[in-house]
């Protein structure tokens, strides 16, 4: 790093400060050094002006992934936008797997509802990686519209996008995303059926009960972190998160099928369902 990018790269927080736009904008234009372009788009997302959108814009096209990931988050912090989207949108058409799957998980971050129809297209991407990363997106929007496409992506031949497709209709909400993830509590892979058990949980409502309470006899588990600064994975059983499920929702029909879970030959399954009686208390068990 020369002399003047040494300076100018010390500057940037001082004309943050200033919120001297022209000065960050040459600074999101220098040539030489990635590192001030970083810093200068990301100075631009913390003003979080729509002044520099234009700019902020031009950055997506940058050759260095830091300095289009920084742009990124700052038109996110700025509120998304139209054209950034289009610009987005682009490498869909035309761009490698490597492009079109940057392409699309920027597009998630951004946020913006111009968006969705691009991501809904992308889940037919040939490319598993684009598919998987535009069912996230679609998530991380939160747009009703999408839940259709998205139904049909759980569908997938591909388990690694089913319970990404199955996670994104959970968070996207709704009692059309229903009866999608009712289908997948039958899904061969059991990570796809804890994610879909998972974001029935988060949905919540009563429709989904009766097949709720067929998947307590389901045998299956998955490795989750043990979180808390421990290393390693531990067990949860896709009938245990079933049980924690029932018991967030409180419809009284679960309360014999969850007792009798107290005789499980798995210790968790049995205090998951002892903590779930207790919530479900003498108001629901009647």
């Amino acid at each position: 790093m020369g002399i003047l990018d040494s300076i100018l790269k010390m500057n940037i927080d001082e004309m943050k400060t200033r919120r001297d736009f022209e000065g960050l904008f040459g600074a999101l234009n220098n040539k030489r050094n990635v590192y001030i372009r970083r810093d200068a788009a990301k100075a631009l997302g913390e003003i979080g002006d729509a002044t520099a959108m234009e700019p902020l814009i031009a950055a997506l096209k940058d050759p260095k992934k830091d300095v289009r990931d920084a742009a990124v988050e700052a038109i996110a912090r700025i509120g998304g936008d139209p054209r950034a989207v289009a610009a987005l949108a682009e490498p869909l058409k035309n761009g490698n797997s490597i492009a079109r799957e940057e392409a699309v998980s920027s597009l998630g971050k951004i946020g913006h509802k111009s968006a969705v129809e691009h991501l809904i297209s992308a889940l037919k991407d040939e490319d598993c990686f684009v598919r998987q990363s535009a069912a996230a997106a679609l998530g991380k929007i939160g747009e009703p519209s999408a839940v259709e496409a998205l139904a049909q992506t759980l569908k997938d031949e591909d388990k690694d996008i089913r319970q990404t497709a199955a996670i994104a209709l959970g968070e996207i909400g709704g009692t059309t995303a229903v009866e999608p993830l009712l289908q997948l509590l039958k899904d061969e892979s059991v990570l796809v059926r804890y994610r879909a058990v998972e974001s029935l949980g988060r949905i919540g409502g009563s429709s989904a009960v009766d097949a709720l309470i067929s998947t307590l006899k389901d045998g299956g588990w998955i490795g989750l972190p043990t979180g808390e600064g421990k290393s390693g994975n531990k067990k949860v059983w896709v009938r245990q998160k079933t049980i924690e499920v029932l018991a967030n929702i409180g419809d009284a029909r679960a309360v014999t099928p969850i007792a009798e879970a107290l005789d499980d030959k798995q210790e968790a399954v049995r205090q998951a369902a002892q903590k779930a009686l207790q919530k479900l208390g003498p108001s629901t068990t009647g």
